[in-house]
């Protein structure tokens, strides 16, 4: 019997065996875009596993298995006396550092991180808690009232509270009193993050909003963050605030329509906290891109956290929270 091979075959083999390299190389890229296209969400979430068994750890590091990540979203508002503070300084100096940290360890509990800050997107490889896996009771729940909607043509943008979700993320972390399944000491995490930090008296606030992109087989959630103050005229802070919640989900539409991309949902949420005189506040935003501790992973396995609720998660997993 015989074989016979085409020229295009005969020169790809050459190619092969004279840059095998080369010739792998584009066979991971090519593979690789293959893989990332048809990732499902239990995928995702299988691999965004981290090294350590109580503590969730910054996506990218050492040690994780696969290359999916979680975002959990976060708002921190905090204050420190001003005891710190030399001749000739703001509160920019150490006690810019003190109210900082004092944030950081407010709600959920994001301290003692090395905080890096990075660009707001969570992509193809990535979940978010409290949305896709160990999801907050409100959002299974029929039908949700938006706090109000966009109207783009015929077309309508409902803005829901992020209230939910700031619960969610404060479950999984736990708190300064109370921690479950916070990020590891001394980690470096990356964040999508702003913060602000200011001098009393004033009212200093951190408001962040997150689009749903509407094919996330193609593009990602965006993160919006804000951080500002607000001197004191505590009569007209409602009606301030809802303008900072709509301005936050117009520039989700604002940059979708720059990049082509369409949200089917956004929300918004905002912290805010009055700094008096002598004090030192500081609000951050902050949306840090991690990967789960093992004990935060279900007993039925990580697959199974797009079905939990974030009370079911809670329920199978309290007895291994943080001592």
């Amino acid at each position: 019997m015989r074989y016979h091979l085409s020229s295009l075959a005969i020169a790809a083999a050459i190619v092969f065996v004279i840059c095998p390299a080369a010739a792998q190389s584009e066979q991971n890229a090519a593979v690789l875009e293959k893989t990332v296209a048809a990732t499902s969400l239990s995928e995702t979430v299988r691999n965004s596993v981290g090294p350590f068994e109580a503590y969730c750890d910054g996506y990218g590091n050492p040690g994780a298995k696969g290359t999916g990540y979680v975002s959990v979203i976060t708002l921190h508002v905090g204050k420190a006396p001003k005891t710190l503070t030399l001749a000739g300084q703001n509160g920019k100096g150490l006690d810019g550092t003190v109210a900082f940290d004092k944030a950081e360890s407010s709600e959920a509990y994001v301290g003692q991180i090395n905080l890096i800050v990075a660009s707001s997107f969570s992509g193809i490889n990535g979940v978010i808690w409290g949305y896709d896996i160990a999801k907050a009771d409100e959002l299974t729940r029929s039908p949700i009232a938006p706090l109000f909607t966009l109207q783009h043509g015929l077309t309508e943008t409902p803005v829901y509270s992020m209230e939910p979700l700031l619960d969610a993320g404060k479950r999984l972390f736990g708190t300064r009193e109370e921690k479950r399944f916070p990020m590891l000491p001394g980690a470096h995490i990356v964040a999508a993050h702003k913060e602000i930090i200011v001098d009393g008296p004033t009212t200093a606030w951190c408001g962040m909003a997150l689009g749903i992109a509407n094919d996330r087989s193609r593009d990602a959630n965006l993160f919006m963050e804000l951080c500002g103050e607000l001197k004191p005229r505590s009569h007209e802070k409602r009606k301030y605030f809802s303008r900072v919640l709509r301005k936050l989900a117009d520039s989700v539409s604002l940059v979708g329509k720059n990049q082509g991309v369409r949200y089917k949902e956004i929300f918004v949420g905002i912290r805010h906290e009055f700094i008096p005189s002598g004090y030192v506040g500081a609000a951050l935003a902050t949306a840090p891109y991690v990967v789960l501790a093992k004990n935060a992973i279900p007993q039925t396995g990580p697959q199974t956290l797009p079905d939990m609720t974030i009370t079911d998660w809670e329920n199978d997993r309290k007895t291994l929270f943080l001592k």
